[in-house]
Order: C-alpha cells, then structure tokens, then sequence
C-alpha cells in the first residue's frame, strides 16, 4: 500500500475551504549572448643573451598587439592590485638539464597576455594573426562572457518565476483548489532552495549546464545563466 506524503494527507484531512500554503523553488534559465570574447595568447622569443630575448620579446608583443588591435581586439588591461610579471627564461627552468650540451642554445623568454574583443568575428581575425605570428600561440577557445549580468540575471528570475506559477497550479489542480495567489518571493540561498536547484539541474532541466560543465567558463556565442527564486503561494478556492 502506497501512502500519501504528510502534507498531502494533511490538506485532504483539512475543513475543505481552508486555504494552504506552498513552497516553490523556480530554477530560471537564459542563454544570453556574449558581448565579450577572451584570448589569451602565449608568446615566446630569443635572443644571443637574456637581455636581448627579452628585447625581442618586446618587440615582437608589440608589433602582434598594434595588428591584433588593429582587428578589433585589445589587450586585457590588469585587474587593480595585480602584480606584473617579468618574461620566463625558458631555459633556466631546465631543472637537471646538461649544461655542456646546450652551450649553443639561445636564451629564450615567454610571456602570457589576454585581448579581448566585443564579436566573434573579431576575436577568430585575432586567433588567425596569432597563428601567423612566430612564437605566438592561443591553444585554449576565447572564453565568452557577458557586460549586462544583471540584466540577464533580472530575465533569469521571470523565467524562474513563471516556472514557479506552473508548479503551483499543479498544486492546486492536484488538490482540488482554484487557483494559487502568490504570498512571497525570496532569492535566499537556504540549503533547501540549493538542494532543490541542485536536483533540478542533475534531473536534465538544464542538460547543458550539467556538471562538471556548469562549472566551466563559457566559451559559446551564448553565456547561460541560471538563477533559483522560492516562491510561497496560497492555494484557496475549493472547487
């Protein structure tokens, strides 16, 4: 024998016009486009001593941003608080290397950088200069991101919404009532409205933000964003 779960019996067992009160977590989902793409660019050079390969370094950075710039992406400027870098010797980090083998090597130093571009267009022009420029590399897709976060949040939170309401008439239909009347709305990040999100997103709601890929930087023409929203409605009306 299938029993029924307590809160069902327990609003079957109610006076029959009395209202009852549900919780619902909404799990709101948008796919909003990218206006920013990133590179980032790996790029080594050498020279007859360190100081020279460094000065080719140089060198060689600067010409490859003026051409990346001039195909619409630019260098990622540093984050506030961030410490620069110097170049790598390549070869010093040779650990155990055989000096005496090596003697006619060149030093070599290698930087990282980012640029950045608002279009794809732009950015793949940047990946084909990149990989015509000598000791210049970008192995890794251009990660994608979006400037209006808050903007794609705001429609992730309607969907989750009308997600909610839908969930809420089930309710009500399932329980012999008319209709649900939304009491409140909370965007806390309790253990419950968490769990719910977790299952919702491990049961294939959003199959494309299954881990380990939501966890991943976004590297689409879309940015997806997913926001969970408890929604408490009344459910009052007995047919």
């Amino acid at each position: 024998m299938v029993m029924a779960p307590l809160w069902l019996a327990l609003a079957l067992a109610g006076p029959s016009n009395a209202p009852v009160t549900v919780e619902v977590v909404g799990v709101g989902h948008v796919d909003a486009p990218a206006t920013k793409f990133v590179l980032s660019i790996d790029l080594t050079a050498d020279g007859a001593t360190d100081e020279k390969a460094k000065e080719a370094l140089a060198k060689r950075k600067a010409t490859l941003v003026q051409q990346l710039s001039a195909a619409g992406a630019t260098l990622v400027p540093d984050e506030p608080g961030t410490v620069k870098t110097t170049p790598i010797d390549l070869v010093a980090l040779d650990v155990g290397e055989d000096k005496s083998k090596t003697t006619d090597e060149k030093p070599s130093v290698s930087e990282t950088f980012s640029v950045q571009a608002s279009t794809r267009a732009a950015i793949t022009a940047a990946q084909g200069i990149v990989g015509k420029t000598e000791g210049a590399s970008a192995n890794q897709p251009p990660v994608s991101s979006i400037t209006d976060y808050a903007g794609a949040q705001r429609a992730a939170k309607r969907d989750a919404i009308v997600k909610a309401k839908l969930d809420a008439q089930n309710y009500a239909d399932t329980l012999g009532y008319a209709g649900a009347t939304v009491v409140s709305v909370s965007e806390r990040g309790d253990l419950g409205t968490i769990f719910s999100f977790g299952l919702a997103v491990m049961g294939g709601a959003m199959s494309s933000r299954t881990p380990p890929a939501m966890f991943m930087p976004a590297r689409g023409d879309t940015v997806p964003v997913d926001v969970a929203v408890t929604v408490t409605f009344r459910l009052d009306g007995k047919k």
